[in-house]
């Protein structure tokens, strides 16, 4: 996640500074010194973020009961096709609510009900989507009502391409349905966004390394919903693109659900300050269990709404 505003430029030098301290063991701008810039591995090793920690295990120990009980609870589901299909509204306007957006419920609603007239693999496979006056009513932004309409589009490519493994093209794909028609849709500055903390030579090889925690936690005794939440939280630290990185982090974090079998989590219950919260824990103090406490709930919710 970028810096929160509140840190003055002063603290922001000072941390990275702290970060790239490894870097000043070369010569500036040497072979050795963009070597190792390029790497990754000096932000990788400063926070660890594609590491499990003896506080996950401990975590996984304390809240088993909750976990098992949504291992119950998702045997219950009829059809989990349907299911799904059904919560593309109520995940996409929350997701877009937490960033920021006003429309309601029911403004969604009637976006995704005039975007199933159309051929929704279509417009995916083209990229062309719907103007925003053909599609919605509402007197808010246009802005917000592309956001709203990318949302939904991206939230059910994720939906129905759930049984294809995480890769970077797939979260590629997901980015720029989320961005189309916006104004940062090919907004691509040479120098990185001043909340992030990475440069953007870095992003390739982290980038790598994420997909490569993805594929060696599936290996791991860790519940999936923890992963999901370790991998939505990691995604949104790297920051790999200037805009959507929230959005985008958190349809990465349904699909692993979906393809394990389990509901996504909505945040419709949690306080966006202490989502924000839970996700600089994550990062700064290498502790989730705020964030699997949000998201056990809110998959608890959706279980037991169903």
């Amino acid at each position: 996640m970028g810096l929160p505003k509140t840190i003055c430029r002063t603290q922001r030098r000072a941390l990275l500074d702290e970060i790239y301290a490894p870097l000043n063991q070369f010569k500036k701008k040497s072979k050795e010194w963009y070597e190792l810039f390029n790497s990754g591995k000096v932000w990788k090793d400063y926070y660890h973020p594609f590491e499990w920690r003896t506080k996950d295990y401990e975590y996984q120990e304390k809240n088993i009961h909750h976990l098992k009980e949504i291992d119950n609870l998702r045997t219950k589901i009829p059809t989990m096709k349907s299911t799904l299909q059904n919560m593309i509204v109520n995940f996409s306007q929350k997701s877009c609510a937490i960033e920021g957006n006003t429309l309601e419920l029911s403004e969604s609603q009637e976006i995704w009900d005039r975007l199933r007239n159309y051929d929704l693999d279509a417009l995916l496979i083209h990229e062309k989507f719907p103007l925003p006056s053909s599609i919605s009513s509402s007197d808010k932004p246009e802005e917000e009502i592309i956001e709203i309409r990318n949302q939904l589009l991206a939230t059910y490519f994720i939906y129905n391409k759930s049984n294809k493994e995480i890769n970077i093209e797939g979260i590629k794909k997901t980015h720029r349905i989320t961005l189309k028609d916006t104004l940062m849709e090919n907004f691509c500055p040479k120098k990185c966004s001043k909340s992030r903390k990475i440069s953007n030579n870095e992003i390739p090889k982290l980038m790598d390394e994420f997909i490569n925690f993805h594929d060696e936690s599936k290996n791991i005794d860790i519940h999936p919903i923890m992963i999901s939440c370790r991998l939505h939280a990691s995604l949104a630290h790297i920051h790999p693109f200037y805009d959507g990185n929230g959005r985008v982090s958190r349809l990465i974090m349904a699909k692993y659900l979906i393809r394990n079998g389990y509901l996504p989590a909505i945040f419709h219950q949690v306080k966006r300050e202490d989502y924000i919260d839970s996700l600089r824990k994550t990062q700064k103090e290498k502790d989730a269990s705020m964030l699997y406490d949000i998201v056990i709930s809110e998959i608890l919710s959706s279980y037991k709404e169903e």
